[in-house]
């Protein structure tokens, strides 16, 4: 009604009527058609969102739910028109900083934030090739996002100069493409291409700025949504808004996780329950801590080996995964479930019919399903529900690890799925179509409904964020992999997918024959590790298991395992906050620092939540070269602040992790565990980083189940107030089930050596040689304040 009125209203006060060639409202969208016939809807999602949509004479436009990469199109769209002598000019009534101006001669569309023209159209080019739209192409304008390449590979973070697809392979070794048609710009606005067809970016190559479907079938469409900033996390807000917040994984899934890739029935040690029970024994007993069982083919039937098997536990290795269950839980593990496409045929219930008509070249042809059928997709989830998942059961199963579903692109791009789309359209559909199968229709419509899951697939698709994420597939051990995934979890976490993940220490050198030497093993398998949003070390030749290798990685195993435990408060509320707005884990500084040129140079460093600056070797030159940005740091633990906006070259060992803290933090931290279903709530370490006002909090919950997302969580927040010297810990907001009442507190601060306090106005004073200050059984319910005893 509100739309009705505005509409209405500016035309009593003298715009023109709508006729030929003059904006039309309809159901909330506005619509112009050119002389020529082709037409122009221009959308609104809300204040900072718009949807521009071009199709030309005899064409119709798509049904919004013609893809689901968009969660929702039930958006306020509340626009209103205004005619001035160029243009017509749309904005919503409550921001009147951002204008959507629609050229009346060209029909070509602007976009301007607080005055400025932050992205002007200039042509669409239709062809039986491409259809391609052009924009306006400023030099010094930076862009990054689209989600990442094969195996994550990218050459860097800023995508300026470069011409980028973004699109499902053709060959089997073109693995785990993150698809995501969506970008952001340094002038804070994004851009999101709503089609599945290929997909081509250019950035400034050839001196073109624009975006295409390549190839463009039966029903391609110029669709896309405008996203409107200014600040980048704004957009990045907005875009999950639209296409899904990323799905919540359990508090275990943060912590290490390892696998028996390497014991299978070629090797001496082949694995079974057994082995995963003194192994994981020994490794316990040596003070490693351990939450995540990730099993590779050996627990299925029929041999277990990669597509020599059949979704089922097998008997004899396993006898009886009830009573394994119940061992893995008293232990604080969960388990992932995996299966490789190959064995689909081997499994209960398949049907030839299932497959891709015609199935062709593709490898595994005759396990090549046509996920566009809601036949397989039932199938495909209730072959996990029905020998595993099902809580009647009493089996093992926590996560769903899905493999090989990449390996499809020799299908013929003219083959006709079951929904009637061509694999065409459908290929980079793909991976939101396998979420979508075991999520949407299958998790979140079952006895499960209120566990949380956590599904893992070689490749992922915008707006499945929602259901499922990626890891980067079989990557290799060596030092330019390595970089690659750097920038790779960062695409990913600007893409909506800030659960990513990879094989840290990769996988496997398949012509030298072997996985990561002892200082890789170190620099990436476990320091880079675990300052990842997912600890997976993971591959083929030695062993992951800290362990099985050298004193020296055993030491730097520890440092990391207990570093990343000990810092699970801090990093478990940055993925709530990843999952309610979409702001990453790991953090680009370029979305922190856009209008720094060296916050899109240096991108082999980043942001681990909102206090924390990460900087992992990346090669073995004993050389580190990093950019602090503007503002006072710390080093990790260290009383001496260091000026930012500077770059710093540091020597550097194997194991070794530069790591610093923003002047004005609070970094909370629990006591080191051997996994997180034993870590102590009730006692909580603050690290406060002195010299600037710090505000911090903790988000806490029941660790597994959705009853988060109805408000079921403590939240506690702290103040830091430089000029008063003084902290504040506020009473604890919220509940859930098993919330802590009391809490004992250890408190050190950095930069400060006082060592008389008044807590609540007692007077507490530090003995010689202690620099912690303790506070016991502190209520929930009460807020404290200390400060010094006297200020200077």
């Amino acid at each position: 009604m509100r739309l009705m009125i505005y509409g209405l209203f500016f035309c009593l006060l003298g715009c023109q009527p709508a006729g030929p060639g003059a904006p039309v409202l309809e159901n909330g969208s506005w619509l112009v058609q050119s002389a020529d016939g082709a037409s122009l809807r221009v959308t609104p999602y809300g204040e900072r969102i718009v949807r521009v949509q071009r199709v030309r004479a005899n064409e119709h436009f798509l049904p919004d739910n013609q893809y689901e990469m968009v969660e929702s199109h039930a958006w306020p769209r509340e626009f209103i028109l205004q005619d001035s002598k160029a243009f017509w000019v749309l904005q919503h009534p409550d921001n009147p900083e951002f204008q959507v101006r629609i050229d009346k001669q060209t029909l070509v569309v602007s976009f301007v934030q607080q005055g400025h023209p932050v992205l002007q159209e200039l042509s669409t080019q239709w062809d039986t090739q491409q259809i391609r739209l052009h924009f306006l192409l400023d030099s010094k304008e930076h862009f990054s996002g689209l989600g990442h390449g094969f195996y994550g590979r990218d050459s860097s973070l800023d995508l300026r100069g470069k011409r980028i697809k973004r699109n499902y392979g053709r060959e089997p070794i073109q693995q785990a493409p993150l698809i995501v048609p969506f970008y952001l710009s340094s002038k804070g606005y994004g851009v999101f291409l709503n089609s599945t067809f290929d997909n081509e970016f250019s950035f400034g190559d050839g001196n073109e700025y624009s975006l295409g479907l390549a190839n463009p079938g039966e029903r391609a469409r110029l669709d896309y949504f405008f996203i409107a900033g200014p600040e980048l996390r704004q957009v990045l807000d907005s875009y999950t808004q639209l296409t899904g917040r990323p799905r919540l994984p359990a508090r275990a899934v943060f912590g290490l996780q390892l696998s028996d890739k390497g014991h299978d029935h070629t090797t001496a040690t082949p694995s079974d329950e057994n082995w995963w029970r003194e192994k994981i024994r020994q490794h316990r007993a040596a003070g490693f801590p351990l939450d995540h069982v990730i099993n590779d083919n050996r627990w299925r039937a029929g041999g277990g080996k990669r597509c020599e098997s059949r979704m089922a536990w097998d008997r004899e290795r396993y006898p009886d995964p009830r009573a394994y269950a119940d061992w893995l839980v008293s232990e604080g593990l969960i388990m992932t479930l995996d299966i490789n496409r190959c064995i689909a045929q081997y499994s209960e219930g398949w049907q030839a019919g299932f497959n891709v008509p015609p199935i062709g070249n593709i490898e595994f042809n005759t396990s090549a399903p046509d996920l566009t059928n809601p036949e397989f997709r039932h199938w495909f989830w209730q072959i996990f529900y029905q020998q595993s998942l099902d809580p009647a059961l009493g089996f093992p199963g926590d996560a769903l690890w899905i493999d090989e579903f990449d390996e499809m692109g020799a299908a013929d791009g003219a083959t006709r799925l079951a929904n009637g789309s061509t694999w065409a359209e459908m290929r980079n559909y793909w991976f939101f179509l396998i979420a979508k199968a075991l999520v949407q229709e299958g998790w979140d419509q079952s006895a499960l409904k209120e566990k949380r899951p956590f599904v893992w697939v070689r490749g992922m698709t915008a707006g499945a964020q929602r259901y499922a994420t990626l890891w980067t597939g079989d990557i290799y051990p060596n030092y330019g992999d390595m970089q690659d995934q750097v920038r790779a979890m960062q695409l990913a976490g600007l893409s909506g997918f800030p659960f990513w993940g990879h094989d840290a220490g990769g996988f496997y050198d398949w012509n030298a024959a072997h996985g990561p030497d002892e200082d890789l093993y170190q620099q990436w398998a476990m320091a880079f590790g675990s300052f990842s949003p997912i600890w997976k070390p993971h591959g083929m030749g030695q062993s992951r298991w800290p362990l099985d290798r050298s004193a020296g990685a055993q030491a730097t195993a520890h440092y990391f395992a207990q570093l990343r435990y000990e810092l699970m408060p801090y990093l478990y509320t940055a993925a709530h906050q990843a999952a309610a707005t979409g702001l990453p884990i790991a953090r680009p500084l370029l979305l922190d620092y856009p209008q720094h040129e060296k916050a899109w140079q240096f991108d082999l460093q980043y942001l681990w939540g909102d206090s924390l600056l990460v900087a992992p070797v990346v090669d073995n030159t004993g050389t580190k070269n990093l950019w602090l940005p503007p503002g006072n740091w710390y080093a990790w633990q260290s009383d001496q602040a260091i000026v930012g906006e500077a770059e710093l070259e540091l020597g550097v060992t194997p194991g070794k992790l530069p790591l610093y803290v923003k002047q004005g933090a609070i970094i909370p931290r629990y006591q080191r565990a051997l996994s997180t279903a034993f870590q102590d709530k009730t006692v909580l370490l603050l690290d406060v980083y002195v010299g600037a006002n710090a505000n911090a909090r903790i988000i806490e919950d029941d660790d597994t189940s959705m009853a988060y997302l109805r408000g079921e969580q403590q939240v506690t927040s702290f103040a830091f107030n430089h000029a008063a010297r003084e902290l504040r810990i506020y009473e604890s907001l919220g509940d859930y089930k098993g919330a802590i009442k009391k809490r004992n507190y250890r408190i050190r601060f950095y930069g400060e050596n006082t060592r008389c306090w008044l807590v609540n106005n007692q007077q507490l004073s530090l003995a010689d040689g202690h620099s912690v200050l303790e506070l016991t059984n502190i209520p929930a319910t009460t807020m404290v304040v200390i400060k010094p005893c006297s200020l200077p």
